[in-house]
């Protein structure tokens, strides 16, 4: 039996061999094939043609020729877009759906639509040629002189989300974006060879009153086209069950279609959205029919859908699509009227907490959202997601939200969303201090494929950013997510920094000190410690806002008083100068005294507070006092 056992074994060991081998025997280097595209190629497949050349030729360091089908086969091809080489078949296909396969001698590359094919070569280059796109100005191409295509591909991608949407400055990137598979148009703007965008036309939010009859407008001379609130008429929102406020707005829509509406794209938005304030109108009118609903969604959606109709009656904007909000006061679905099948509805995350992810039956702010997401779901087709990864209130300050970001995208795509911003630092520009450039790659690759290797691509992220010391700022971010939140604590976006991290004792802070040492003596070139001096500015707001270690009141005056002076420095150094936003924009004030002495998130003049220039000059020549005293006894 033995003796049969072992015969089986070296049998079955031997085919395995025989068919590994067989699989590199089909195998070809990639230095040896040619591209190959239809001669009567589109704009966007030749597009990508382009991409896969350019980056082949960087990875393998050869000379890579792009043909047209009208020429011979050629012993080794690699087929994008439509050709005469390939047919491809797509089940259940949506705009940017791809298949990448192989046999021998042929791989292909093709997308169901314009975006499709391109998607299919950035995808190709992720996922065989290990390439990654991390911001816009750090791209990962790793060199092989001997790269190779198996046998047997086979790959299938649908997107999960029809609109995707980040808003840093790598966002606004082109190539980041289309790499990393963002559809939307509001922070970039994709040609049509790039295989175009979903495009939201006119505003992109918060439109009525703003955009669409504009109370600079018209709140003067027709105050009953506004909400009327608290008993008088304000230009804060709309009165939406008035008739001719229903007509300007109609109007004004059509104008803008018609100077705006493009036939050739995917789909154009046009949004109809409240203000951002709690100034519903309260007429007998509007109260009627938010009662009968049970939601001041009740009078938004029946608005909506009448101006949706209106448009569409004209059978001139097929490819158009109307949204609105259910942010604040109309998140609560309405209980009769129902949203068109070319309305969106775009559910906003705002009240929530980030800490706890939106399914955890522990959190009762997240419960409420979870509910409103599984009845929006019950009577719209089209639920997109505002959601929200970002500290308004502190910006400068750690956000410790990793741990939730995965499972939150994961809950939106089996909640059956079609579309997702994620709204982040968008004022990155002004106020680039902790890591908001890397949630927008993780966001991207979520967006891509909500259970793609969450941690491997954070490492992989820190490593490329911050070099290999990333390792020990990827321990950080461990620490600080696991003292996100408690039970009973949350995690808002608009989060104190004396709250942002809870039970974080002083072995924790220590560690978190050791981390970010290591991190930059490990570091390779300048660039790499520049990055981890900025990001570790968050880390240090945040000691200094709870009075930690080198700003703790427990050391002498002057040395904790130096140390916030050198943060602020610092920041000034790196280029931030706003610090968080929700009480007006909260910039850094240049008053001294203001960062000798006060806690970080009070650098910033929110009222006029004119003594303290007063006090300045005075406070200084006190300081310089206490410095001579401080060497005096040292």
């Amino acid at each position: 039996m033995k003796k049969i056992l072992a015969v089986l074994l070296a049998v079955s060991i031997a085919l395995s061999l025989f068919v590994f081998a067989s699989a590199k025997d089909d195998a070809f280097k990639v230095s040896d094939a040619v591209i190959v595209v239809g001669k009567n190629a589109v704009a966007t497949d030749l597009y990508a043609a382009e991409k896969l050349e350019y980056y082949l030729e960087k990875i393998t360091g050869a000379d890579i020729s792009v043909i047209t089908d009208d020429n011979a086969v050629q012993d080794k091809e690699i087929v994008v877009g439509s050709t005469n080489r390939a047919e491809v078949q797509f089940e259940n296909p949506k705009n940017g759906s791809y298949v990448i396969k192989s046999d021998k001698n042929k791989l292909v590359i093709a997308g169901y639509d314009t975006r499709g094919t391109i998607y299919g070569v950035y995808g190709f280059l992720e996922k065989f040629c290990n390439c990654r796109w991390y911001e816009a100005n750090v791209i990962k191409i790793p060199a092989n002189a001997d790269l190779t295509v198996e046998n047997g591909i086979d790959i299938k991608y649908t997107p999960y989300f029809e609109y995707t949407e980040t808003d840093t400055a790598s966002s606004r990137d082109p190539e980041f974006s289309i790499a990393n598979g963002q559809s939307g148009s509001v922070y970039r703007d994709l040609s049509a060879e790039q295989g175009g965008d979903v495009e939201y036309i006119g505003s992109f939010a918060h439109s009525l009153v703003t955009f669409y009859c504009s109370a600079d407008k018209y709140f003067a001379e027709h105050p009953e086209y506004f909400a009327l609130h608290g008993g008088e008429r304000v230009p804060e929102q709309l009165c939406l069950t008035n008739p001719d406020t229903i007509e300007v707005v109609y109007n004004e829509v059509i104008t803008v279609l018609e100077a705006e509406y493009k036939p050739e794209k995917s789909m154009q938005i046009l949004s109809l959205t409240q203000h951002d304030n709690q100034k519903y109108c309260e007429c007998e009118n509007c109260a009627a029919i938010d009662n009968e609903n049970g939601s001041h969604a009740g009078t938004m959606i029946n608005f909506v859908n009448t101006i949706a109709e209106r448009v569409k009656a004209t059978g001139k904007y097929e490819n158009v699509v109307f949204d609105t909000f259910a942010y604040q006061y109309t998140r609560k679905t309405p209980t009769k009227v129902v949203p068109r099948e070319d309305v969106i509805v775009r559910l906003c995350s705002i009240e929530c907490c980030f800490g706890h992810t939106l399914d955890d039956e522990k959190c009762e702010l997240n419960k409420e959202f979870m509910k409103d997401l599984s009845a929006w779901g019950k009577i719209c087709d089209r639920v997109y997601i505002w959601d929200y990864v970002n500290n308004y209130r502190e910006t400068c300050c750690i956000f410790p939200n990793f741990g939730v970001m995965q499972r939150n995208v994961q809950i939106f795509a089996e909640n059956n969303v079609k579309g997702v911003y994620e709204e982040g630092n968008y004022y990155i520009n002004e106020c680039d201090a902790e890591f908001g450039e890397m949630r927008t790659y993780l966001l991207s690759q979520l967006l891509k494929d909500p259970y793609m290797d969450y941690e491997t691509e954070m490492y992989g992220y820190l490593e490329a950013v911050y070099g290999p010391g990333g390792k020990h700022i990827g321990e950080f971010i461990e620490i600080i997510t696991d003292h996100a939140v408690t039970d009973r604590k949350h995690l808002s976006i608009y989060q104190k920094a004396e709250e942002t991290l809870y039970k974080m004792r002083n072995k924790d802070i220590k560690r978190c000190d050791e981390l970010w040492e290591m991190a930059y003596d490990e570091a390779l070139t300048d660039t790499q410690r520049e990055e981890i001096k900025r990001s570790e500015l968050s880390w240090r707001y945040w000691k200094c806002a709870n009075k930690k270690v080198e700003f703790s009141r427990l050391r002498p005056m002057y040395e904790w008083m130096t140390a916030q002076d050198e943060l602020y420095d610092d920041l000034v150094k790196f280029g931030v100068k706003k610090i968080g936003e929700g009480i007006g924009d909260r910039y850094l004030s240049e008053c001294e005294i203001l960062h000798y002495i006060r806690p970080p998130f009070k650098w910033t003049k929110l009222y006029d507070e004119v003594y303290w220039d007063f006090i300045d000059p005075y406070f200084m020549k006190l300081y310089n006092v206490i410095e001579k005293i401080y060497f005096f006894f040292r």
